[in-house]
């Protein structure tokens, strides 16, 4: 009964000492924690669909992509590639892995397709973004979402033509959707309007 005693108070003086936790409370809080799957990745689905544009090695999303790349391999379920291109669910690893190294292996830039696995899962800021300045102004998705943003702002501020240089202007929007990390349309929020004014069209 003794040794006892003694026992339990050394355990519990090296918890005061050291605030340590018994193997008990490590594993009752592990459960605790533990989520029952995995949660979805805000943002993967976007930049997911943006290393696709830059591959150019399916139809555009608008154009048939979820068919398109299930030809890329007759094992991809729709529902399954749906979730992946459209609702933020990331695919097995190891499909991740492949469909990563194959994309990456289609850009003409020498890109290192373990940091772009990181950056579809993460995104930026936790992964800087392996996208080259260049790659995102070449991108005709991304170019397109920048037509719209332009378009946008003058109608909302009522900037006329002639207070502009277009060509200036809209290299500007892309270089600050790209600091933005917008990939999509639905990525350009009400508070961004103002910064991308301040931006696009300065004051003289």
């Amino acid at each position: 009964m003794a040794v006892k005693q003694q026992q339990s108070k050394a355990r519990s003086a090296g918890k005061s000492a050291g605030q340590k936790k018994s193997v008990q409370e490590y594993a009752e809080e592990y459960q605790r924690l533990a989520d029952s799957q995995l949660p979805l990745c805000p943002g993967f689905s976007a930049r997911l669909n943006m290393l696709w544009d830059l591959a150019g090695a399916a139809p555009g999303q608008t154009e048939g992509r979820v068919l398109g790349v299930m030809g890329i391999n007759s094992g991809w379920r729709e529902s399954d590639v749906r979730n992946w291109l459209q609702k933020d669910v990331l695919p097995p690893r190891l499909e991740l892995h492949n469909m990563v190294k194959f994309l990456v292996a289609q850009l003409e830039d020498t890109q290192d397709a373990g940091r772009w696995e990181a950056f579809l899962v993460y995104g930026s800021p936790i992964v800087s973004s392996p996208i080259s300045h260049s790659m995102y102004r070449e991108d005709k998705t991304r170019r397109e979402i920048a037509s719209m943003i332009f378009a946008q702002l003058t109608a909302e501020y009522a900037i006329p033509p002639s207070a502009y240089d277009a060509d200036k202007v809209f290299q500007r929007c892309l270089t600050l959707m790209q600091k933005f990390n917008i990939y999509e349309l639905q990525d350009f929020q009400s508070g961004h309007l103002e910064p991308f004014r301040n931006y696009m069209f300065p004051s003289e």
